[in-house]
């Protein structure tokens, strides 16, 4: 059995438009799936900014629910439609209900075969660039590979706030809304951090341990807060970061009840004082035989 060889795309010029080409690919499944129980994540990157959303998905029957979400942001905050999708020939994008909404919104398909990454090396450099990523926020935090998920959103919009090579000095979020990222004081993925309880009572402790592990989505002073014990995620406010990061995240004011984190000066050790040598006991002489 012979495979005809298959020749690589040469890489053409951006789109001139957002929204004018969008490509899409589905992940999954992961051998662990998430907190939330998600196994597959999809992605839509334009090719003009290079942006890209992603979604976290149980099944693959949501990828359409995603597509039109990720449609209607478009649409909304940018007043624009995508007028080409470019996927693989895979049955989440053949589908009859998935066909019928590309031609009600006049979206025009351009398909690759499946498993031909020449064909749609966008979004396969995506998902090993991704996915690397991912791999190594976990680790360097110490943290359960459950939450892939999360690690993967904070990866994209990481991504998104910063500058390629592909579009010069411009973020992609830049390239997109026309609004600059500031990203000073970004906090380190999954780095511990003082949750402010107010729901305590004056005799317990108004602060818990847990770990930092993003920005919620529709607002950056919202942050994501994974707690180990529990192995649940929360959103809050109220919280301090830890000594070895400077910055502090609070809500307006601060916060009063948390003493400031200072670090223990190391111990000096004093040198152990030397036993004076012993001198060696006189021998008497001896009597001439």
């Amino acid at each position: 059995m012979t495979c005809k060889e298959i020749w690589k795309e040469h890489k053409a010029p951006l789109a001139d438009v957002l929204g004018m080409e969008v490509h899409s690919d589905v992940w999954g499944p992961s051998p662990i799936p998430s907190l939330g129980r998600r196994r597959y994540y999809v992605t839509f990157t334009d090719d003009y900014s290079c942006h890209t959303w992603l979604t976290a998905m149980r099944t693959k029957d949501e990828m359409l629910a995603a597509y039109k979400a990720y449609v209607a942001w478009l649409s909304t905050q940018h007043g624009v439609k995508i007028k080409w999708l470019h996927s693989d020939h895979r049955g989440k994008y053949t589908g009859s209900a998935f066909s019928r909404f590309l031609v009600d919104q006049g979206t025009k398909w351009q398909l690759t075969m499946h498993d031909t990454p020449q064909h749609n090396g966008v979004v396969e450099s995506l998902n090993h660039r991704l996915m690397e990523r991912v791999c190594a926020f976990l680790i360097q935090a110490t943290l359960p590979k459950s939450l892939w998920a999360e690690a993967a959103h904070f990866v994209i919009w990481l991504k998104n706030h910063m500058t390629t090579q592909v579009i010069g000095d411009a973020t992609l979020l830049e390239q997109v809304s026309g609004c600059k990222p500031n990203l000073v004081g970004l906090p380190k993925w999954g780095q511990r951090i003082c949750v402010h309880s107010s729901k305590s009572s004056k005799l317990q402790k108004h602060t818990m341990i847990a770990h930092w592990i993003g920005y919620n989505r529709g607002s950056p002073h919202i942050h994501q807060i994974y707690w180990p014990e529990m192995r649940s995620i929360t959103m809050e406010r109220n919280v301090r970061f830890t000594a070895d990061f400077t910055t502090v995240y609070t809500s307006p004011g601060p916060i009063q009840d948390l003493p400031p984190i200072t670090s223990t000066p190391n111990a000096i050790s004093q040198p152990t004082p030397q036993a004076a040598p012993q001198t060696p006991p006189a021998q008497s002489p001896q009597s001439p035989q």
